[in-house]
């Protein structure tokens, strides 16, 4: 893959992680405030950002993000807050920082 490219979809990558952190955000006030509306609504839009994520981190060659528990997480019900944030918080975090140094690493190149 050119490096054109991949600088392209690792920034995608980066705009969805800080989309998605954001969902989460929204998330965490919509059960504070128990805002029925904005909890599905942030739900689905954390459903469809995960599964970007999945997609644009396979297209790159050194990163991975693992969504299969948080799918099942988001499928459920009444879906554990606590526990979507620790699936997701520290993978996120850590596949921002591998995308971040491959831009580095590209932008050298």
């Amino acid at each position: 893959m050119s490096n054109a490219i991949e600088l392209t979809n690792l920034n995608t990558l980066i705009n969805d992680i800080k989309i998605l952190t954001g969902s989460i955000n929204i998330l965490d006030k919509a059960v504070q405030s128990k805002d029925e509306t904005s909890r599905i609504t942030s739900l689905d839009a954390i459903n469809f950002r995960v599964r970007e994520i999945a997609k644009l981190s396979a297209k790159t060659e050194k990163l991975s993000f693992s969504i299969d528990g948080i799918l099942i997480e988001l499928s459920s019900p009444n879906p554990n807050i606590k526990n979507l944030h620790e699936l997701m918080d520290t993978q996120l975090e850590a596949l921002r920082k591998m995308a971040l140094s491959e831009i580095l690493n590209l932008s050298v190149e």
